[in-house]
Formats: structure tokens, sequence, C-alpha cells
């Protein structure tokens, strides 16, 4: 009989359970691969974006979803300066990089991952690998967990930490979800969240690795404008994909979900407005009349672009300036300020950085983590319904709702 059971060794799960048994109550930490930490190791590119530097909660806040409010209380306890100085005192410091993204000085995910798995370790928790969890019950007070072994643990108190459906491979198969369902829990549905955008467009070969730092996106569902931001973007073998993208990527999902046809429409001058951009066009049509429109393109999108875009118009690559017509420089203008790729759909939820979705937040409570429904049951991590932005939002909320259930054990 344990005092509580920990389910996954990801951020989430480890820092609950360190925080559990460090409050003197007997511990274990089930995990179903063969080691700690497994997605953990994969963040930013391996290098590990563990949190974001910004300083004020609420606009740490504004980078998640609208159930990201629920961050609030949690933040208010063990936010990233709490974060930074948990690991700093353990031996590991972290530099700001652009953006507000904080890594290890190491650069090196594995580092971030020995002091978590140590810290488990050293508060006295005991950690079983290789225990895939299949069903839990309660039985009046206590908590009968069976695995896929057939071996059987029982607690008086649960922290389900076993992620969302990104990268399964890692150990994130939606069981919490089930799981959760079992017990009485709503689930709001999951769904792909900070991936790539898949487009119809058949010339993406062509441009695959071409970025801009500063493109300006919009989607539309039909012809309604539903969104639009702007940050870098880069085209792939599959599509377009790059931080703008990503953040959009959800709603994207959710237009293509409702039936509706999407496309992404590109400003490719965002620095320069409709009537700017217009006099430049003229402008360079006077100075150099006998210049080809293919070269002209040139000085306002990368080369490898020029020939399908003016396939687009359609526009012979060789007609000179002078000899285009006000319609042709029009519709040059047009395609420079919103050059439209048709959506066939956005990656799917096992190559998503996170999964948006997950155990609604109305049914937890935001100062301990646990279940409104379910007596002793307690949420860490990515099962809950709570999404952010690339930049470490997402291993600062693992971190915190972990902190968070570890800590509420202490009774």
């Amino acid at each position: 009989m344990f005092d509580v059971i920990v389910i996954g060794a990801g951020p989430a799960g480890m820092m609950a359970a360190g925080r559990s048994a460090e409050s003197g109550n007997k511990t274990l930490l089930l995990e179903k691969t063969d080691s700690s930490g497994k997605k953990l190791l994969l963040s930013g590119n391996s290098r590990c974006n563990i949190t974001s530097s910004c300083e004020n909660v609420e606009d740490f806040l504004a980078n998640f979803s609208d159930s990201g409010k629920f961050l609030r209380n949690a933040f208010s306890v063990f936010f990233n300066k709490e974060l930074l100085r948990f690991f700093r005192k353990r031996g590991l410091d972290f530099k700001v990089e652009p953006g507000g993204k904080v890594f290890p000085i190491t650069d090196k995910a594995g580092d971030v991952l020995r002091i978590l798995v140590k810290y488990v370790k050293d508060s006295g928790c005991r950690i079983l690998y290789r225990k895939e969890v299949s069903g839990i019950a309660k039985s009046g007070d206590i908590f009968e967990i069976t695995a896929k072994d057939n071996s059987a643990y029982s607690a008086k108190k649960i922290i389900l930490a076993t992620g969302g459906l990104s990268y399964p491979m890692t150990g994130s198969t939606g069981f919490g979800f089930h799981i959760a369902k079992t017990l009485g829990h709503a689930v709001i549905k999951p769904k792909p969240g900070l991936t790539g955008i898949i487009l119809k467009n058949n010339f993406l070969k062509e441009w695959q690795g071409v970025s801009f730092e500063d493109a300006k996106v919009g989607v539309y569902a039909g012809d309604k404008l539903i969104h639009a931001a702007s940050g870098e973007m880069i085209f792939t073998h599959f599509g377009i994909s790059g931080p703008v993208i990503l953040h959009m990527s959800h709603i994207v999902y959710d237009a293509l979900d409702s039936g509706k046809k999407v496309f992404l429409s590109v400003d490719f001058s965002p620095g320069l407005n409709h009537h700017e951009l217009g006099l430049a066009l003229r402008e360079e049509l006077k100075n150099n009349p006998s210049r080809k429109i293919s070269n002209t393109l040139k000085e306002f999108i990368p080369s490898r672009l020029v020939k399908r875009f003016l396939e687009s118009i359609p526009i012979n690559p060789d007609k000179l300036l002078a000899h285009l017509s006000k319609e042709e420089l029009k519709s040059v203008l047009e395609k420079l300020k919103g050059f439209r790729l048709a959506v066939e759909a956005v990656k799917p939820i096992e190559e998503a950085m996170v999964t948006c979705g997950g155990v609604s937040v109305k049914e937890i409570d935001p100062k301990t983590m646990e279940s409104k429904i379910v007596k002793g049951l307690y949420f860490a991590g990515e099962v809950i319904d709570i999404d952010g932005r690339t930049g470490g939002y997402n291993l600062q909320a693992a971190f915190s709702t972990g902190w968070m259930a570890g800590g509420a054990q202490k009774d």
C-alpha cells in the first residue's frame, strides 16, 4: 500500500513524485517505457526550452489558450523564477535567448532530466519502469491499479501525469484520457497543437527550405478571415511550418473539422502596406522598363518562388516591365500582399508538439490539481486541457501543475 502513486515519468510526473515523497508520503512512480522523460529529451531540439523569461504572470498566461487561466494559481506558487531556482540549487544554470526562451547553459535536455530523476530518487520515491497501467478502480478510499504484466498496486491517492497524444513513441498514448473518462471526468476532444500544415499545392518541393523571418499569414475559412499573425515560417516537403504556422495550426484544424475549405494567405511584403508596395513596383517599372518581370520579382521574393508565383497569375517570366498591362501589375501586387495556399490538413496529433484538449479544467481544483469528482485523484501536465505557444510555456505548465499536485499530498 502506497500513500501516493504517480503514473507517468515525464516532467510533471517526476516533479509531482519528488514533491510528494519529500513531504513524507510513501510514493511510487510508474512509467510504461524503459526510462524517464523521453519527450523532455526531444524538447527544444534536444536543448530543452524549459520556460520563458516573461516575469509577469498575466503576460505569461496570454500565451495559452483560454483554459490556460486555470494555471494562475499554480503560477502564483511555482513560476519560472521558482523553477530556475530549483535547478540552480542542484547545479544547473540557464541562459536566455531571443524571444525570452530559457535553455540550460549546457544546451542539453539530458542535464535537466538527470536532475529530475535524481530529485525523485533522493526524495525516497520508488520508480518502476516498464509498468504499463491497464486499469484503475476505486474501492472505498483506496485506488487499485493493475498493470499489463498482471502486477497490482494500491494507494490512497493517485496523480495522473500520463501526457497527451503527441509523440506516442515517448509513451503518450492518451491512456490518461481513457482513465479520466472511466472515473467520470469530461475530456475535451484531443487535437493536434503546434504542428505543421499540409498544403494542396503541387509545387512545394521546389519551395522546400525557403524561409521568411517575418511573413504575415492569414487563415481563411471559405472567404472569411478568421485569424492573422506574423512571424517566422518555412516551406517544407509537406507544406508549411515555422513558429507563426505552429501557433495557428489548431485554428486551421478546427476550421477543417467544421467542414470548411481553408486556405492561407501569405503577405510576402509585410513591411510595406498595399499603397507603398504599389509605389515601389511602379517606380521599378519607370526606372527599368526593359527589365524582365522575373528579375524584378527577385527584389521582392526569394528567387525560387518566382516561377510558380508568375504561373499563378499567369504572366510570362520573360515579359518586360514596359509590356505589363495595368491588370497584370495589379495582379502582381495583389499576389505579393496575399498569395493563396490551399490547405489539405494539419499534421497528425502523433507528430504534434502538444495535445490540445484533455481533462476539463472545470473539473479540477486549480489550487491542488485534485479532481472535483473523484476524491484523491489528481492531474498534472499535458493530460489537462491546457496548451500554450512554443517558447517554454508548456513545460512550465507541466512543472507547475506537477509541483502543485505533489505538494497537495502534505496532509
